[in-house]
């Protein structure tokens, strides 16, 4: 058997594998394992000696307050027995508290008998004796019958001949709780002693039974609370996300086996390497190429040197490969500017010196307007021309300390070092006056590009990595495509007052007329049609009479309550009328059925979603309404169709939409059944809050219907109501 025939390597990678499943099941696997249980330990012991020095904290305060108070009990008349010795102590213990948060104030005598008493929701709560407890304590933790465990503190009333001690008590409520321990996902309960402290048996115990993590990657922590004789009262309960102790471990597993086949997979290539170039001139050249990696600057010069024949036109090939690697590794292609991922190694790089140092330091994304349609209208070449344009035009911009690159498919972004946000903007403002004298040309069509651009630099303290830079920039870029496109918008002008610096001025260039004429009478001339198609719809169903109005309405109105952008409303008017045109699709027999439909049948109705999104696919201008017509029927818990998206994953837009579409769907008639009250059907959104409906959307709408009473429920074709007079005011807030 020839030493380089493919046995010989599926030998080799045999046995690299199964070294590998060895290792990681007999070492790396619990090691792992060991570490993550570690960590949870730490994170357990942390959480409860946290809780424990603020109940320590909270009882040591708690006893300050009482020696105070105590001290001037002779002031506010205690010692003074009397008929009306009751009333002057809650008047004083009252007035004494304030703010302090005491729950409870009682005066006890000798005996340990209450003559005095004071709480804050009544004198009720306050038992008829004082708890038992030993003489040297002073403070710590008690169980009332009426109140369960609360936190006290007891003091002696200085020159008083009858030996009375006066006693300061708070309950141990949700602020109190809250106090103690205040993490973010976090809660802390007081849980009756049963026993056990436990609770959920399956699962994963950290230790023997005070500590465990469940299966939502929550770890629960419980100790004992005792009182001041030793016995048990209760247990404290901290809970607290801890996704990322059990997501570091498995990452870091996965490393360790990524870099082992790696690695096992480069020495089987390096000893098939070795046997088939034998020879003492290759083996020298290999020898020189293993040690590339740990040389510097001119290390692939050195492939050449004491080398000749075969060997030394080898190594000259292979210097020229490395440079063209070299530089294909860190360049794009089509626009000869950095690639993303050397452009992102850059930026780590000069943040980390920017931070350290405190010097300046920007970054501008730039985005091409409608390159989609740029593309669609004239092909693919002339999007490649388009894009060369705009490369030339930011290397011209820029100065020779400046990165620019091209992250995306029409997005480029610059990294410049010491330079502030103004002097960036000012770039991007050399960029676009370059451009705007640029014409990109394919056969018979010429266009002008433009540009949106965010910007963001070091300005803030609130970024803590380059990443974080990145999505100021993004963000800002997205607050320009918000504003026209076109436009300069910087980071820190989208939350105080906005600033956008126009790339053209009152030059409006030609691609950008020409395609947003284009794009209005395409949307005009599609939302027409769309509303013949409602209306077909319509007649087809007379049970669907005014559906797309009343739905546009009920949107309209709960967006301005929401404070909603305008154009963002619009976009809500627009998705109402659309998204129920997949219903074109169905059927009259599934459509006017008279009774529930059968599985068969609602699997078919639930698709109108899916069929609606088909229909409007490659019309760009609607790419924005296109989520809110696919998920109008998904549930905020996850159980709705067709992608079953839950919470914040759910459009807003769809969000909103869901609620129109439910109350009016409600408050009509089908054929199978009569329509309901806006009282029942106002109850039924209200009782799907959190299930079915965003609760904020359900909260506005309720609020919507509070303000317009009957006027709510109105036909759209009604003009005795004009539409534009039940709307609420607009709320001018960003969303």
């Amino acid at each position: 058997m020839k030493l380089t025939s493919p046995t010989i390597l599926l030998l080799l990678a045999a046995v690299a594998t199964a070294g590998i499943f060895i290792t990681d099941a007999l070492y790396l696997r619990p090691r792992v394992f060991e570490q993550e249980r570690n960590a949870l330990q730490s994170e357990a012991n942390q959480t409860r000696s946290q809780v424990m020095l603020a109940l320590a904290a909270r009882q040591e305060a708690l006893d300050q307050v009482a020696a105070a108070m105590a001290s001037c009990a002779e002031s506010g008349g205690l010692l003074v027995d009397g008929p009306n010795a009751e009333n002057r102590f809650a008047l004083w213990a009252s007035s004494a508290v304030s703010d302090s948060g005491l729950d409870m104030v009682w005066l006890t005598d000798s005996k340990g008998t209450i003559t005095s008493r004071w709480s804050r929701p009544g004198n009720s709560l306050v038992p008829e004796s004082a708890p038992s407890i030993p003489d040297d304590v002073s403070r710590g933790i008690l169980h009332l019958d009426k109140c369960g465990p609360v936190v006290f503190a007891r003091h002696a009333l200085p020159k008083d001949p009858q030996g009375r001690e006066l006693w300061v008590v708070m309950l141990i409520g949700a602020s109190v709780r809250t106090s103690l321990w205040n993490t973010s996902g976090g809660e802390l309960v007081l849980v009756p002693w049963t026993g056990e402290l436990r609770e959920d048996p399956e699962a994963t115990a950290i230790d023997a039974n005070a500590q465990w993590v469940s299966s939502e990657n929550r770890l629960s922590v419980s100790w004992l609370v005792h009182d001041p004789e030793g016995k048990v009262l209760a247990f404290f309960r901290a809970s607290q996300p801890v996704p990322y102790i059990r997501l570091q471990a498995a990452t870091a597993r996965r490393m360790v086996l990524i870099i082992l086949s790696m690695s096992m997979s480069l020495a089987g290539l390096v000893i098939v390497g070795a046997h088939i170039l034998i020879t003492g001139p290759v083996v020298r050249l290999l020898r020189r190429l293993q040690d590339v990696d740990q040389l510097e600057g001119e290390s692939t010069d050195n492939l050449t040197r004491g080398l000749h024949g075969e060997p030394l036109m080898l190594a000259k090939k292979l210097q020229g490969a490395f440079r063209d690697l070299a530089h294909i590794s860190k360049t794009d292609e089509l626009t000869g500017l950095a690639n993303r991922r050397y452009f992102e190694e850059v930026l780590s790089a000069f943040f980390h010196q920017a931070v350290r140092y405190r010097r300046p330091m920007s970054i501008v994304i730039i985005d091409v307007d409608f390159f989609k349609a740029v593309n669609d209208a004239g092909g693919h070449l002339l999007g490649d021309e388009l894009l060369k344009t705009v490369a030339r035009a930011i290397l011209q911009a820029c100065r020779k300390a400046d990165l620019p690159a091209r992250i995306g498919g029409d997005e480029f972004a610059i990294l410049l070092p010491e330079t502030a946000a103004s002097d960036a903007a000012a770039v991007a403002e050399r960029i676009q006056h370059l451009l705007s004298a640029e014409t990109t040309s394919s056969n018979e069509l010429q266009l002008n590009v433009t540009l949106s651009i965010g910007v963001a630099d070091l300005s803030s303290r609130d970024i803590k990595t380059h990443a974080d830079m990145v999505n100021r920039a993004d963000r800002a870029l997205y607050a320009a495509k918000e504003r026209g496109r076109n436009c300069i918008v910087e980071f820190d002008a989208i939350t105080g007052a906005p600033r956008a610096l126009s790339g053209a001025g009152v030059n409006k260039n030609a691609l950008q007329k020409k395609l947003a004429g284009l794009d209005s009478r395409f949307k005009d001339v599609f939302l027409q049609a769309v509303q013949e198609i409602v209306d077909v719809i319509e007649r087809r169903d007379h049970y669907m009479r005014d559906h797309v109005q009343k739905v546009q309405r009920y949107v309209v109105l709960i967006s301005r309550e929401m404070g909603l952008p305008e154009a963002l409303i619009q976009r809500l008017e627009i998705s109402a009328m659309l998204h129920d045109i997949g219903m074109l699709s169905l059927p009259d027999s599934i459509l006017l059925c008279p009774n529930e439909l059968n599985p068969e049948q609602l699997e078919a109705m639930q698709g109108h979603p899916l069929q609606a999104v088909q229909m409007m696919q490659g019309m760009e201008f609607l790419d924005q309404e296109i989520p809110a017509v696919r998920s109008h029927h998904e549930c905020f818990d996850g159980s709705g169709y067709p992608d079953g998206l839950a919470g914040a994953a759910i459009p807003l837009t769809a969000r909103i939409l869901a609620v129109g579409d439910s109350f009016d769907a409600i408050t009509s008639p089908r054929t199978f059944r009569g329509a309901k009250t806006p009282a029942d059907a106002m109850q039924e959104i209200r009782d799907g809050s959190g299930t079915q409906f965003d609760p904020a959307v359900v909260a506005a709408f309720l609020k919507v219907a509070d303000q317009l009473g009957d006027r709510l429920v109105i036909s759209p074709r009604d003009e005795a109501f004009a539409f534009k007079h039940l709307e609420p005011e607009p709320v001018d807030q960003p969303v």
